[in-house]
């Protein structure tokens, strides 16, 4: 407000750029606060002004400080695209030049903002921060560009001074006078032609067919066409001294011929018809009308109603030719008309469109306050339409419909031309429904609900099936505003043709007032989506807790997150990523059409873009327009992301990583999607906790089974190097055969103990070299079941159990303890036993020499389907790089 009631009142720049340097300065608690000029000669910036803690070489008013733009890329960049910067000194994608300018002046980061004048870049707004201080947020650039925008009006209100009297009275088109400089003219000129009886006479001129050179040729050629016309008139008004040439509208151009009578007008028409027929390139004519001042016709307005009823009755006759009042031509024309010189535009002196629609929005409006106040959607949207197209002059207009969730849009009602402002509006159009996914531009409309678009049909870079439909309906453009309600989107489309005004003029206001025709029930509609979505939220939850409580992996942990996230939110990007000890981020688990992006990009660091900022701040960021955004740094394939989410991840009091969700719409998240993520945020960071801590649990049990494996070594000195052999194939063919991670857990310490009950087994029985007698082995086989009572009272190691109990049976059931046979065998302890058996048979026992690698190979292919099961068997191969070419399992 500082800035505002300074910059209302400045006529000169010096005083303004000050007290804006300190006021904002302040206001932003930056660092530094700069203001540049760009000075094309030199192609180099010059500071103005600094403001702030100022670094080396710094002065408040400098006398020559100036930036050579060849080195400093950045904000080169700026002056070409408008676009503002912002650079960080730990940020790798920051231009280095301006790295090291931070560098130089004690500063950590940077935004630059431009300052706009008239359509272009006049000089840059700088500030930067303090090493340790916040960095800038979308905000910051949001208030500095106001504060631009405060000094352009400035610098434009110092150059709009000097070109002030030019403007009013000059068409910028064609350079000749404007319908102002006209009406002073000819309001001067019938003064003189009362006190002095001088001849007066007006030529009235419409280019013809200059909506076919549009629509043909491109507006530029219809720009041309009209400087061709007011050249060619120029020429032929010079011999009269005194003409006065005027553009008075779109395609109307006039001559006041002071003190020349109707032969004058003729001959300045043939002329310029003359001269435009002698064009070759583009062929342009127009239809022209006379009238001089006389009994009847005493005023100025008289004067042009007249001279525009003769160009109108040339018209009629074809065009390309001059029609005088009182000719028979202008008589017939009179008579088929009902006598009343009119044309069919009004030649009074016209408000201004921006006049007319603040007008017709007061009108609707009001319209809908009181009378359609209880009325249907549609109906007050029709209002809308209506309104908003006459005051255009719009060629038609089409209200449009689609149910929330449907593939298709189909019509309600329209107006198909201006005569239909008489007879009255068409509805119930059942017949006429699109498919959306046909027209990509009204797609997105209507899935947003909300939102407008222009599409003007000679634009290349528009979309191709909106240009299709408008040459296929011969419009020249289209203006289209969506509004959402309960069941779905309306959709208003004004189209235009060449006597239609400027759509984009009414663009802002048309948009806002079909929100105020859609506002009756925008409140249900928001209640409703409201309660919906937090439904859905609330529904995640549940679903997202009862998987975590089954899950004891991180990897399983992040991956059920991102699943259940995408299936139930559907953004093109949900992914969790982990913070690496180096300061890396790395991608763990993704879904949407985005995922393989992120993967292919790589790691990167934990200190940029906004997930940087989610780390360093450790809590939930929200962004609605991430272009807005200074952290912001988008992955080189999904340019198209516009908002982002994301929300830090614990491991206890360890900062883990973050989860993100990224999506191509504008403002796609509210304070309830903030609270959801911050939510599963939280459910996620448990798990990891979790299973860390079960980890632990897990590499303590492992400890212990390799303590028991050291107090076995001093009775069985087999038996601890026997634990760490099988150990490695027995997770390989595991894996091979499809166990999940809690499977592989199991297995791991099945391995581990499946020997620990040979601690109450005798050294003497364990270590003899004899034949053990019938007694001995039974002692040797209840090992099994002894090492299942040792493990029993541990809850975690109850899927150990089995596999310590079982890891001696036999596929044909000849095993011990239990005589199990076939899949009534653990599979975990079908794998250990295979294992087991291949590391005994080639190691050395007390009561036998080891085999040879071949022979091991050799006697587990005989063994398969009666000692070991064959899919074991088969897999075992495999680890060892010995599968079996010529099918003897299969045979087996």
């Amino acid at each position: 407000m500082k800035v505002a009631a300074a910059a209302a009142g400045a006529t000169g720049l010096e005083e303004l750029l000050e007290l804006t340097s300190d006021a904002a300065c302040q206001a932003m608690g930056a660092a530094s606060f700069s203001i540049s000029r760009w000075e094309r000669a030199g192609n180099v910036m010059r500071t103005l002004v600094n403001a702030g803690a100022l670094g080396p070489g710094e002065e408040r008013l400098p006398g020559d400080e100036t930036y050579p733009l060849d080195e400093h890329p950045t904000v080169e960049h700026l002056l070409r695209t408008a676009m503002p910067y912002h650079n960080a000194i730990d940020d790798p994608d920051s231009d280095p030049h301006a790295v090291a300018l931070l560098r130089k002046l004690h500063k950590e980061s940077d935004i630059g903002v431009p300052i706009v004048v008239e359509g272009e870049v006049w000089g840059e707004v700088w500030v930067s921060t303090s090493p340790g201080a916040p960095r800038f947020r979308g905000s910051d650039v949001r208030f500095l560009e106001a504060i631009a925008g405060q000094l352009a009006g400035v610098v434009a209100r110092g150059e709009l001074f000097s070109r002030v009297s030019r403007l009013a009275y000059e068409d910028e088109l064609t350079g000749l006078s404007n319908r102002r400089a006209l009406d002073e003219q000819l309001g001067s000129a019938i003064e003189r032609w009362r006190e002095q009886e001088t001849p007066l006479t007006l030529l009235v001129c419409d280019v013809d067919e200059l909506k076919t050179i549009n629509d043909e040729r491109g507006h530029h050629a219809g720009d041309r066409a009209l400087r061709r016309v007011g050249r060619a008139l120029v020429k032929a008004a010079a011999p009269y001294p005194g003409a006065c040439v005027a553009r008075i509208s779109g395609d109307e151009f006039a001559v006041v011929l002071a003190g020349a009578g109707m032969s004058a007008a003729s001959d300045v028409a043939a002329t310029a018809l003359a001269v435009l027929d002698s064009e070759r390139d583009l062929k342009v004519a127009m239809s022209c009308g006379a009238a001089a001042a006389g009994p009847g016709v005493e005023r100025a307005e008289q004067l042009m109603r007249v001279a525009d009823a003769a160009q109108y009755a040339a018209k009629r006759r074809g065009g390309g030719q001059l029609c005088t009042a009182g000719s028979d031509a202008f008589r017939t024309s009179l008579h088929a008309g009902g006598g009343e010189p009119a044309g069919p535009r009004r030649r009074g002196r016209r408000r201004g469109l921006a006049e007319r629609l603040e007008d017709t929005s007061k009108r609707v409006l009001a319209l809908l306050d009181r009378n359609l106040s209880e009325h249907p959607t549609v109906d007050r949207l029709e209002a809308v339409s209506a309104g908003f197209a006459e005051v255009v002059n719009a060629a038609a207009w089409t209200i449009s419909f689609a149910t929330h969730g449907e593939s298709t849009i189909r019509s309600l009602a329209s107006a198909d031309d201006r005569d239909s402002r008489l007879r009255g509006i068409r509805v119930g159009l059942e017949q006429e429904v699109y498919a959306l996914a046909d027209f990509p531009l009204t797609e997105r409309l209507v899935r947003a609900g909300s939102g407008s678009y222009v599409v003007d049909s000679h634009d290349r870079s528009a979309d191709p099936a909106e240009r299709r439909l408008l040459n296929d309906l011969d419009y020249s453009s289209v203006l289209g505003t969506a509004v959402s309600d309960v069941e779905g989107t309306y959709l208003i489309e004004l189209y235009a043709d060449g006597d239609t005004n400027d759509l984009t003029a009414a663009n802002l206001t048309l948009s806002l007032l079909a929100r105020a025709a859609a506002a009756h029930s925008n409140a249900a509609v928001e209640g409703v989506r409201q309660l919906r979505k937090r439904t859905r939220h609330l529904s995640l939850l549940g679903v997202l807790a009862s998987r975590m409580a089954s899950i004891e992996s991180e990897l399983g942990a992040v991956e059920a997150t991102v699943e259940e996230l995408h299936n139930e939110l559907g953004h093109p990007l949900t992914s969790i990523s982990r913070l690496t000890p180096e300061g890396q981020v790395e991608p763990v688990a993704a879904r949407g059409e985005l995922a393989s992006y992120l993967f292919d990009s790589g790691w990167q660091s934990a200190n940029v873009g906004l997930v940087g900022r989610c780390l360093r701040e450790r809590s939930v960021v929200a962004v609605g327009d991430v272009a807005a955004e200074p952290d912001y740094r988008p992955l080189r394939e999904a340019r198209d992301v516009r908002s982002e989410m994301c929300a830090p991840l614990w491991c206890g009091d360890r900062l883990w990583g973050v989860i993100d969700v990224e999506d191509t719409r504008l403002d796609t998240f509210d304070s309830d999607d903030a609270h959801l993520l911050r939510s599963i945020a939280d459910l996620v960071s448990a798990a990891l906790r979790s299973a860390e801590l079960r980890r632990h649990v897990e590499s303590a049990y492992l400890d212990t089974a390799e303590a028991v494996a050291a107090a076995l070594e001093a009775n069985d000195s087999y038996s601890a190097s026997h634990v760490h052999s099988i150990g490695t194939h027995a997770e390989a063919v595991g894996r091979d055969l499809g166990l999940g991670d809690e499977g592989l857990r199991d297995l791991r310490l099945g391995v581990a103990f499946h020997d620990v009950g040979k601690l109450a087994v005798s050294e003497a029985i364990l270590c003899k070299r004899e034949p053990l007698t019938a007694y001995e082995r039974s002692q040797i086989e209840q090992h099994t079941v002894i090492g299942e009572r040792i493990l029993a009272p541990i809850e975690l190691l109850a899927g150990v159990c089995p596999i310590v109990r079982h890891c001696h049976e036999r596929w044909d059931g000849s095993g011990y303890p239990d005589r199990l046979a076939g899949d009534r065998i653990p599979l975990a302890a079908r794998i250990v036993f295979a294992c087991d058996s291949f590391d005994a048979m080639t190691t050395d026992r007390p009561y036998r020499a080891a085999l040879s690698r071949s022979e091991a190979l050799e006697e587990l292919k005989r063994c398969a389907g009666t000692q070991f099961d064959p899919a074991v068997t088969q897999s075992l191969l495999r680890v060892l790089g010995a599968a079996d070419p010529y099918g003897v399992l299969g045979s087996t």
